[in-house]
C-alpha cells in the first residue's frame, strides 16, 4: 500500500505543471522524480482498491440480478394478494420493473463502454506510444506531440456517464422506498379513519333501533296496527342500515389485517433491495475511479506537451508519455476484468445478442 508520503497522481500532474510554468528545475530532475513515481504505482491504494472492486463486479451483478428477481416475483404475488384492496400499490410494482429494466440496461451500457475504453487505451499503447519511441527529429516529436493532444482532447466522458446513472438508479430505488412506506402508512391512517366512523355511525343506529320497541309496548289497542306497521318499517330500514355499516367496518378490519401482511411482506423485501442498492454503490465506484484514472492518464499525457523547444527534452518527453502508460496500465487491465466478469452474466449476454 502506498505510504502517506507517497503523492497521489493527481499531485505529481500538479507538480510536475508548476515546474513547467515555472521553468524550473532541470529536466534531469524532472526525469529522476518521474522514474521514482512509476516505481510506486503499482502500491498506489486507489489502483488496487480498483482492482479489488472490479475483481467483484461478476458476482455482484449475480447478487443484483437474483436479489431483483426475488423482489419482482414478490411484488407480483403482494399485487395477486393485495392488488384488489389497494389498487394503487400496482403502481408500485410496475416501478419496481422499471427500475429491474434500468440495471439490465446500465449493466450493459457499462459492459460496452468498458470494451470501448480498452479499445481506446489500446490504441494509445499500440500506436502513438510507438510514434514516440521512434522519434529521432525534432519534427517527430512535434507530430507526436499533435497527434497526442488529438488524442487527449477526445471526449472521454463516459465513465462519469456510467457512474451516474448507477448512482441514480441507487437513489431512485431508495426513494421509492421511502414513498412506498408512506403509502402504507398513509392507507393505515385512512382505514383506521374509516374504522372509527364507521363505529360511530354503528352505535348510533343501535341507539335508534332501541328506541322502536318501547314506542310499540306503549301504544294503544286502536292504533296498534297502524303504529306496528310503522314502526316495524322504520326498525328494519335502521336494521338494515346497521347490517350495511357492520358488513363495511368488517371489510374494512379485514383491510387493515391485509395492510399489515402488506407491510410485513414488503419489510421482508428490504434486505434484498439494501443489497441491490449497495452494489450499485460499488459499480458508480468503480465508475468513478474509472474516471479519476482517466484524468490522471490524461493529465500525465499532456505533462510532456511542455517539451516543445528542442530535440533535447524529447527523453524527458518520452519519461512523461510512459508515465502515462504506467498510468493507464491498471486501468486497462481493469476494465479488461471487468468486461471479462460481466460477459457470463446472463442477461447482459442476452441484451448484446
Amino acid at each position: 500500500m502506498a505510504t502517506a508520503q507517497t503523492p497521489s497522481y493527481y499531485e505529481t500532474q500538479k507538480l510536475v505543471a508548476g515546474w513547467s510554468a515555472k521553468g524550473t528545475p532541470s529536466d534531469e530532475e524532472k526525469i529522476k522524480f518521474i522514474d521514482e513515481v512509476s516505481a510506486q504505482l503499482d502500491d498506489d491504494e486507489m489502483v488496487q482498491k480498483f482492482l479489488a472492486n472490479v475483481k467483484e463486479a461478476g458476482t455482484a451483478a449475480n447478487q443484483v440480478d437474483a436479489a431483483f428477481d426475488r423482489v419482482s416475483r414478490a411484488f407480483d404475488d403482494m399485487v395477486a394478494k393485495y392488488g384488489s384492496d389497494f389498487p394503487g400499490f400496482s403502481n408500485y410494482n410496475g416501478e419496481w420493473k422499471g427500475y429491474n429494466s434500468r440495471w439490465v440496461t446500465n449493466l450493459r451500457d457499462s459492459r460496452d463502454v468498458a470494451s470501448t475504453t480498452i479499445a481506446i487505451l489500446r490504441r494509445f499503447d499500440q500506436v502513438f506510444l510507438d510514434m514516440v519511441e521512434s522519434i529521432v527529429t525534432d519534427q517527430d516529436r512535434l507530430d507526436c506531440i499533435v497527434e497526442l493532444k488529438s488524442f487527449s482532447d477526445e471526449d472521454h466522458e463516459d465513465a462519469t456517464k456510467t457512474s451516474q446513472n448507477f448512482l441514480n438508479l441507487k437513489r431512485d430505488i431508495e426513494d421509492f422506498v421511502e414513498r412506498l412506506n408512506q403509502y402504507i402508512v398513509d392507507k393505515g391512517v385512512e382505514l383506521e379513519a374509516e374504522a372509527k366512523r364507521l363505529k360511530v355511525e354503528i352505535d348510533a343506529l343501535q341507539g335508534e333501533i332501541e328506541v322502536y320497541v318501547p314506542a310499540v309496548a306503549s301504544s294503544h289497542y286502536v292504533i296498534l296496527t297502524y303504529n306496528l306497521i310503522f314502526l316495524q318499517a322504520g326498525r328494519e330500514e335502521k336494521a338494515g342500515q346497521l347490517n350495511s355499516k357492520q358488513e363495511a367496518l368488517a371489510d374494512v378490519n379485514r383491510k387493515q389485517e391485509a395492510l399489515a401482511n402488506l407491510q410485513s411482506d414488503f419489510d421482508g423485501l428490504k434486505p434484498d433491495i439494501s443489497l441491490i442498492c449497495e452494489k450499485l454503490s460499488l459499480f458508480a465506484e468503480i465508475w468513478a475511479q474509472v474516471r479519476s484514472q482517466s484524468v490522471q492518464f490524461q493529465e500525465h499525457l499532456q505533462g510532456g506537451f511542455g517539451a516543445e523547444t528542442n530535440l533535447a527534452s524529447s527523453q524527458r518527453f518520452k519519461k512523461e508519455v510512459r508515465l502515462a502508460r504506467d498510468v493507464c496500465k491498471p486501468l486497462q487491465d481493469g476494465l479488461a476484468i471487468y468486461a471479462t466478469e460481466l460477459e457470463n452474466n446472463v442477461k447482459v449476454g442476452k441484451s448484446s445478442n
